[in-house]
């Protein structure tokens, strides 16, 4: 008897082989999207890191596409899977609007959860998008038309599910802070400008223009109120005005600014630390400059620029930096140093401070 038509099924199951899976890189051959992510990716590694192999770098290529696929308005497109063919490594996919700061929040913000960076390359591409945030076209070339966008591709330690979501909500929150801080740096020097023109504390004066000059990485503002309203919100204080400082910091303030300006010994900013890490940038406590405002006499709100310390800030010697100098200039007089010490270098500049 023939044999039946399930016997014949099986038999044949068993001994047909499954078809290959296509390699990343036949996969993109004839995708131009993939292909052009493929280019970019390419030609932004950075000189002495490691280059992908092809199989890797096509990979690499169809996990961004597939991220950047879709995304709305100002929002980013996060993706995060594991390693392929059973690597003990994770991929991070990142897509957003190219602005100031995303690639060290994003690395700052990996390593504030415990992760430490395999590989990172980061393209910029003209991209295309249909009325639905749909991509539709990546054209390349100097003179290509369409919004520019940041492509970040990471590769890190695997971390587990529960892990791998506190991680995708870190980097939501830092991309969010990142726009909010970059979209509203004009009014947030304008307001330090403000500030400044505002004191009678020309010393303090000075400081704020210093600050304000490219020595602090605005990040935020906010105004105080005495009844405990927030205006005047900037950059990260638009998303969380009442985690920078806490109730009880804020009276303390008003009370100190309150007893010198009675004593007419006022002088501002109050430099004072944060009550949360920046996101923006570097993973460090925030630096508060604190300035009041004085109406009919009296203190009537808190004026309040949240940032971190740039580079030249950090590095600048105290003899240059407002209000710093005056107490440099005190301390020596009282400890009988000359300005230049035995050796005939000079003592500031060796004296390296931060706040």
């Amino acid at each position: 008897m023939p044999p039946s038509r399930s016997k014949a099924k099986t038999s044949h199951s068993r001994s047909a082989k499954p078809a290959p899976a296509p390699s990343p890189t036949s996969s993109i051959s004839g995708d131009p999207l993939a292909g052009a992510i493929a280019r970019a990716l390419k030609e932004s590694v950075l000189p002495g890191d490691t280059p992908l192999s092809e199989d890797r770098l096509a990979d690499a290529a169809l996990f961004l596409l597939e991220t950047a696929r879709k995304r709305g308005p100002e929002q980013p497109a996060i993706a995060i899977r594991s390693g392929a063919d059973g690597h003990r490594t994770m991929g991070i996919a990142v897509v957003n609007d190219d602005m100031p700061f995303l690639v060290d929040s994003v690395a700052a913000a990996l390593a504030a959860q415990g992760l430490a960076i395999d590989q990172l390359i980061h393209p910029v591409m003209t991209v295309q998008r249909g009325p639905q945030g749909e991509l539709s076209a990546l054209p390349e070339g100097e003179d290509a038309e369409g919004a520019r966008e940041s492509l970040i591709y990471v590769e890190t330690t695997r971390i587990d599910a529960k892990q791998r979501r506190a991680l995708a909500d870190a980097l939501e929150d830092t991309l969010a802070d990142v726009r909010v801080a970059v979209a509203d740096w004009p009014r947030m020097q304008a307001a330090i400008t403000a500030d400044a023109d505002g004191l009678g504390d020309s010393e303090g004066a000075a400081l704020l223009r210093w600050l304000g000059s490219g020595m602090l990485t605005q990040l935020g503002h906010v105004t105080r109120h005495r009844d405990g309203s927030n205006s005047g919100l900037l950059g990260i204080c638009r998303r969380a005005a009442r985690a920078i400082l806490a109730d009880a910091s804020y009276d303390r303030a008003f009370a100190w600014f309150h007893e010198a300006n009675a004593a007419g010994t006022l002088r501002a900013p109050l430099v004072v630390k944060a009550n949360r890490l920046a996101r923006v940038h570097r993973n460090v406590p925030l630096d508060l400059f604190i300035v009041p405002v004085i109406e009919g006499g009296k203190v009537q709100a808190l004026s309040v620029h949240a940032g971190i310390w740039t580079s030249a800030g950090l590095g600048a010697a105290p003899s240059s930096v407002p209000r710093l100098r005056l107490q440099m200039e005190r301390l020596l007089e009282r400890l009988h140093f000359e300005p230049d010490d035995h050796d005939g270098k000079s003592l500031a500049p060796r004296c390296r401070m931060t706040w």
